[in-house]
């Protein structure tokens, strides 16, 4: 292949490709002697030599005893690697680059014994809940150890009580009236923050909900420490770049991977720096912090935004682990009631299906087949909440490849609806079970389409020529979503109605009132419904005017290829796809467009966005929808200024502003 290469007319910037070799694998490729992708070029400098912990103890250049500056230099220099290690590096170039975690016993300062006990431990516990939660990809979070026994010889309450023993001797000091330096102070706040650090750790890896309330009080003295911390920092020893770009600390190798067997990454990394090493652990405190307020959802409805409106603040590997972590730990919800449990709430208070009634669930056989439908669907749901605890491009493909799964989901319950009507209606003509779990099935598989669709703004993967058919078909799923929660209602009044009637005919059974629980749900749905229709009338305005011309290219863009494969997920069985027939493109309607319609679209536009105005203005405050009410009202104005003829003759394409609302942009026409 290489002869192939040479006796080629290569040139510069010329590219090759092998059936072995593509693009992807060139992505992929270590560019050799290049210092930015190869870390053994620095290793080839005479003046970086590579030494190992039991190297550096033998010349004497790993200080045993090490003055208080350099502990608080190591201590801080730890956890900067830890944040390193979080940010998707290997641990064998950031935490295990610290020699003196590889030579614990040879250390004669208890005070940094206890330290690097502590970081042993803390990274043992991250590692078992992100670990065991797998809600990383390659990208976020390396698992390989390389051989290192993370686990220390010592429990985790030996661990706690060598902190605290020297936190306690430092104290009495101060209780005695005993002067303290600023290092030793800053060495007490930082045996403070270990000890905390793992406290937390340690009750998230033995999550129990009776423990709930002391966790968040060790988060808040946790999160409190941090600001101290950062206020010293200048205080410990500090790493210097040489000008060889290669960095040195007292008590680090940060090349020391090299001396391993089994290869590692090979790029030459950088520590994050000690500033930004605060501000990532402040932020990470106040995510699980947040990740507590979990327990306070107590339906999948209100679970499922929480699990949306946690990962739109974009988390860190560790916090979005801890969420589906604590949550659905040994697949029980906070470790106690069954995830079924929730799930048959949910679906009760969605459909209210007959089969849920006390006088039907006694039969076994009525009871087997609602158990085996709950146990199927816990599976799809639990897959559906894992994907959410994803970074947000793993979420996008990860709810792509579980729509196949929910398709395959709605078909078994239409199978189980069909069962369980027959047997009920064989044993008692007046129960109707037709779609009761079909229907809500459907309204998740729904939803995480449109979750799908969404985050594609999210991550910038859409052009503003493309705004046109997403948001049509946004429309079509929401139209979807309000007939599936008219359904779910419908079925409730049925449901109602029937027990009313069975109540009737037994005097002993007891009847709970129900609340409507899905008045909101299909009035925001009315609203994104109403408000993807004004962003499609708006569009067809200013592709009409000529501003979307620069993005279609009409000798090679093909706008019927780029529809199928943006909706290529989409090929299920329910809902039905949108198909590219029934789709109104752009070109067509540049093409058909009488002179002067851009001003009727215009007008429908903003009568759409004024309508949704007034609905919002009726929604009670205590619902959250001020920056949705915000854009369209900017969207009111905006519109209004085009009726009118604002930037009649630009050509430039309109803007769409995410800023305000993450999920409903702002039109800027410039």
């Amino acid at each position: 292949q290489i002869e192939a290469i040479q006796k080629g007319s290569s040139g510069i910037n010329a590219e090759y490709g092998d059936d072995n070799f593509g693009l992807f694998e060139a992505m992929s490729a270590i560019e050799l002697m290049d210092p930015k992708m190869d870390a053994g070029m620095l290793c080839n400098k005479e003046l970086c030599q590579v030494t190992s912990a039991e190297e550096a103890i033998e010349k004497g250049l790993l200080p045993l005893n090490p003055t208080i500056e350099d502990i608080i230099g190591v201590s801080d220099e730890i956890l900067s690697c830890i944040c390193t290690w979080l940010n998707g590096h290997s641990l064998a170039q950031t935490v295990l680059t610290c020699l003196y975690l590889h030579s614990i016993p040879e250390i004669k300062s208890p005070v940094l014994v206890s330290i690097c006990n502590a970081a042993l431990k803390c990274c043992e516990l991250i590692y078992c809940v992100i670990s065991s939660a797998a809600c990383f990809e390659e990208e976020d979070f390396l698992t390989c150890t390389y051989g290192y026994n993370l686990t220390p010889n010592m429990s985790t309450s030996k661990v706690i009580a060598l902190l605290k023993e020297g936190e306690d001797e430092l104290n009495k000091r101060v209780k005695r009236g005993l002067d303290i330096l600023p290092a030793e102070d800053a060495i007490l706040k930082r045996l403070t923050f270990w000890k905390y650090f793992v406290i937390v750790l340690h009750k998230i890896q033995m999550f129990e909900k009776k423990n709930m309330e002391p966790l968040k009080e060790d988060l808040k003295v946790l999160f409190h420490t941090v600001s101290p911390m950062k206020s010293s920092l200048n205080i410990g020893t500090q790493a210097v770049v040489t000008n060889q770009k290669h960095r040195r600390m007292v008590g680090f190798e940060y090349l020391v991977n090299q001396k391993l067997l089994s290869s590692t990454p090979p790029r030459y990394i950088e520590i994050m720096n000690r500033n930004t090493m605060c501000e990532y652990l402040m932020r990470l405190f106040a995510h699980i912090e947040l990740v507590t307020k979990i327990s306070d959802s107590t339906t999948l409805s209100s679970i499922i935004r929480f699990f949306v409106r946690f990962s739109e603040q974009n988390p860190c590997v560790l916090s979005r682990s801890c969420l589906f972590y604590v949550f659905l730990m040994g697949n029980k919800v906070l470790g106690e009631e069954p995830f079924t449990k929730i799930i048959k709430e949910e679906i009760k208070s969605f459909s209210y299906p007959v089969s849920f009634f006390s006088c039907y669930m006694s039969d076994a056989n009525v009871k087997s087949l609602v158990n085996n439908f709950l146990d199927g669907t816990a599976l799809g749901i639990q897959d559906y909440l894992q994907a959410m605890c994803h970074n947000k491009g793993r979420q996008r493909r990860k709810l792509g490849a579980l729509l196949p799964d929910l398709s395959d989901l709605y078909k078994k319950s239409e199978n189980f609806d069909n069962m369980l009507h027959t047997y009920l209606s064989n044993s008692d003509g007046s129960a109707n079970h037709m779609r009761s779990f079909s229907c809500w099935v459907l309204f998740i598989t729904v939803e995480v389409m449109i979750k799908y669709l969404l985050l594609g703004w999210d991550l910038e993967l859409y052009g503003i020529h493309e705004a046109h058919y997403i948001y049509c078909y946004l429309e079509y799923l929401f139209s979807w979503l309000r007939q599936t929660i008219i359904c779910g209602q419908d079925q409730v009044a049925a449901g109602e109605a029937l027990e009313k009637k069975l109540a009737k005919r037994n005097r002993n059974m007891k009847r709970k009132k129900k609340e409507k629980t899905n008045h909101m749900v299909l009035q925001m749905t009315n609203v994104y419904q109403m408000m993807s229709h004004g962003y499609i009338k708006a569009l067809e305005g200013f592709a009409i005017q000529g501003k979307l011309d620069d993005y279609l290219d009409k000798k090679f863009d093909n706008e019927e290829l780029r529809f199928r494969q943006r909706f290529l997920p989409f090929n299920i069985s329910m809902p039905i796809p949108l198909e590219i027939s029934k789709y109104p493109s752009l070109s067509y309607i540049i093409a058909n467009a009488p002179k002067g319609q851009e001003q009727d679209l215009f007008k429908e536009s903003l009568e759409n966005f004024t309508q949704v105005k007034q609905i919002l203005d009726r929604i009670p405050p205590q619902h959250s929808v001020d920056s949705l009410a915000k854009v369209v009202k900017m969207n009111c104005v905006q519109m209004g200024l085009v009726v009118n003829g604002h930037c009649k003759d630009s050509k430039k394409a309109p803007i769409l502003d995410f800023s305000i609302c993450q999920n409903v942009p702002f039109m800027k026409v410039v």
